[in-house]
């Protein structure tokens, strides 16, 4: 335990966010109760070769290679850690899986998309309409929308801004086109009087991410389609991607340190493939 509090610190201390911290956390106590049927020995005597059986028992569950190497990428911020606190004498890192799978669109089809949002202003709850705007419309994160406060939001006659803390505390600006803005403008005034500035309150104060996830599910569930906030961030750098928007600009607009992670939403869906056979002439 003395280990994972003394990574914990490590971890703030980098700025990590606590959805990240908490992550690597459990990973590693998922790791340290394996390591300790495996030996008897302190965490502090591991070798290479104990990180490579892990890599091994991880592999024969049923597990996804993304999941697999989040775990690998933890172990490996762990160890590095380690020999940087001087509890462990060599640098010992495993190498990921090579993910051979292909990557399969994780967005919705742009009919289910529009028939959700008909559907959230139809009902005319104006907070719901609020959530959905702002996330169909800026790509933000649950985590990033749950925080937003008034005073990250301007708002003028012809414009708008938003100003977001992403991962690892960095912030950056949105632009907010019309329709966030409406959406966002007609919420306000029947925002209900809380304690927090939060912009969306409930009846139990500010919004928690499972809230979100009931809010969109219930949506979801009347027209039997499954809706997320992360499929939803994922339909629009889909979209973004197919009206030849710069990947640099997504990235920016998306929040991501790495524009390799942004190339996930340069992905083929299956209705495009079928649409551009069946436009092929001969």
């Amino acid at each position: 335990m003395q280990y994972l509090n003394g990574f914990e610190h490590y971890l703030r201390g980098k700025d990590k966010s606590d959805n990240t911290i908490s992550c690597y956390l459990r990973d590693m106590k998922q790791f340290i109760g394996w390591y300790s049927t495996k030996t008897e020995h302190g965490i502090n005597k591991i070798i290479e070769l104990d990180a490579v059986e892990y890599k091994k028992h991880l592999q024969k569950g049923q597990q996804a290679i993304i999941t697999i190497n989040r775990k690998l990428a933890s172990l490996n911020v762990f160890l590095h850690w380690m020999k940087e606190a001087g509890h462990i004498k060599e640098e010992i890192s495993v190498k990921p899986i090579k993910n051979r799978e292909v990557i399969t669109y994780k967005g919705l089809e742009q009919q289910d998309i529009w028939k959700l949002r008909k559907e959230i202003h139809r009902q005319g709850n104006l907070m719901h309409i609020c959530i959905i705007e702002l996330l169909l419309q800026t790509g933000i994160r649950v985590s990033e929308l749950v925080n937003i406060r008034l005073t990250d939001i301007e708002i003028t006659e012809r414009k708008g801004t938003l100003a977001v803390i992403g991962k690892g505390n960095v912030k950056r600006t949105l632009p907010l086109n019309k329709d966030v803005r409406k959406a966002i403008e007609r919420y306000l005034p029947e925002r209900p009087e809380a304690d927090t500035d939060h912009l969306l309150i409930g009846q139990r104060g500010a919004l928690q991410r499972n809230a979100i996830n009931l809010i969109l599910s219930h949506y979801g569930d009347r027209l039997n389609i499954k809706v997320t906030p992360h499929m939803i961030r994922h339909t629009l750098g889909h979209t973004l991607v197919k009206q030849q928007v710069e990947i640099t600009t997504i990235q920016q607009i998306f929040g991501h340190s790495n524009i390799q992670t942004t190339n996930i939403y340069t992905v083929t869906t299956d209705k495009e493939m079928e649409q551009a056979l069946e436009s092929v002439e001969w």
